[in-house]
């Protein structure tokens, strides 16, 4: 049986080097599931078995052994991001090698921790509007790439597409993310020639084809509605599917000026296609709706970085993945950690709460965020998923 946590879990890496020695804290699975305590031995057999697996220790004991922080590493990467969009916008130069690093990095640090990275990017703002939507994209579309059992090189390069799919223009979306309404016409011209530009940027500096046309395709629908040629359906790449899919996803958990990030409803989360059809609405008729399905069942019916009012009135986020099935066979967190109590007060450290069982009297999750907290209060989000501040 898993045994509950009661603090906050860090991932962690277990290298070769550990072979020999003792261990130096608790090993848990993304559970709360021991699986090495503290002062064991760590056989090459241990090793061998425990390295093929996600591993987590507690926060508090992280500095004991090889960690990183992948939230960090996301914040450097849309840092690196804006200064190559700025400059190219100034006739810069922007390498492929650029690219690829950037891409590679991202690739890196969502295997390493995919929950805490979804989670944190789509609460945290590590940056301009564009390049938080690009990254939560990437991060995104390398679930779907992993899910189409693509090899690494080509889950990288999908990553590369998201990051650069508005490459030249990336100025032009944080000005549209400060906009409330309809677009004006001087943008909407902007906007459909943007693939165009950034398929070109990244076809000069040599990028492999895949990657760019992607790119050039990732507004086409399959309905042939889409920009900038009107593909539909068998002319429009897989990849190019999968990233248009991404965008619009992304593109509905950010905060914009005159719109709050969508929430789901809990009357739509008794099943995956009831949820996908909330989130998705009309424009499913013009994605790939088995693409769309894939997501959704990756993530669940409480992604990473989900926010949730509890029975005793607490907001709290789920931070991971973990879930068990309940009564009413739908998926449920084991457990969230509240960050704001009942009266409204941010915690400073996160608060466990576990998740009602059938027969048992803990808190229960009564419903998403909704329009009584359209933008939620400043926070050390990094904390909920064992990581140091940004700060």
């Amino acid at each position: 049986m898993p045994s509950s946590t009661t603090f906050i879990l860090r991932a962690v890496l277990l290298s070769p080097a550990y072979v020999g020695t003792i261990a130096p804290c608790d090993l848990f699975d993304g559970n709360g599931s021991l699986l090495l305590r503290e002062g064991a031995l760590i056989s090459e057999n241990i090793q061998k078995k425990l390295g093929n697996r996600r591993l987590f220790c507690n926060a508090q004991q992280a500095t004991a052994i090889l960690t990183d922080n992948p939230l960090r590493a996301l914040t450097v990467i849309g840092k690196k991001l804006s200064v190559a969009d700025t400059a190219l916008s100034a006739n810069g130069i922007f390498s492929v090698e650029a690219c690829e690093e950037l891409a590679e990095s991202v690739y890196l640090n969502w295997q390493f921790d995919p929950d805490a990275c979804i989670g944190f990017m789509r609460l945290a703002n590590p940056g301009t509007p564009s390049v938080c939507q690009a990254i939560l994209a990437a991060l995104f579309v390398a679930e779907l790439g992993v899910a189409h059992a693509f090899t690494r090189h080509e889950v990288v390069s999908l990553i590369g597409s998201a990051l650069t799919m508005n490459l030249g223009s990336m100025t032009l979306h944080n000005e549209m993310a400060e906009l409330a309404g309809p677009l004006p016409h001087s943008f909407r011209q902007l906007v459909v020639k943007h693939p165009n530009q950034a398929a070109e940027i990244l076809l000069d500096i040599g990028v492999p084809q895949v990657w760019s046309r992607a790119v050039l395709q990732h507004h086409e629908n399959l309905n042939g509605s889409g920009y900038p040629n009107g593909l539909a359906r068998g002319n429009i790449t897989l990849e190019a599917r999968m990233l248009r899919l991404v965008d619009i996803f992304a593109a509905r958990q950010r905060v914009r000026r005159g719109r709050g990030p969508l929430y789901w409803s809990m009357s739509r989360a008794r099943s995956l296609p009831g949820l996908t059809e909330q989130i998705f609405g009309d424009d499913l008729d013009v994605l790939d709706i088995s693409l769309a399905r894939l997501l959704m069942g990756r993530l669940g019916l409480f992604p990473p970085g989900s926010v949730v009012r509890l029975s005793n009135g607490e907001m709290a986020i789920v931070s991971r993945r973990s879930c068990d099935l309940v009564r009413d066979m739908t998926l449920a967190p084991r457990e969230v950690w509240t960050f704001l109590d009942a009266n409204g007060h941010p915690c400073p450290v996160p608060r466990a709460r576990r998740i009602s069982r059938v027969g048992t009297h803990d808190f229960r999750i009564l419903a998403y965020a909704h329009d009584d907290l359209p933008r939620l209060p400043p926070y050390d989000w990094p904390i909920v998923w064992g990581y140091q501040s940004q700060a």
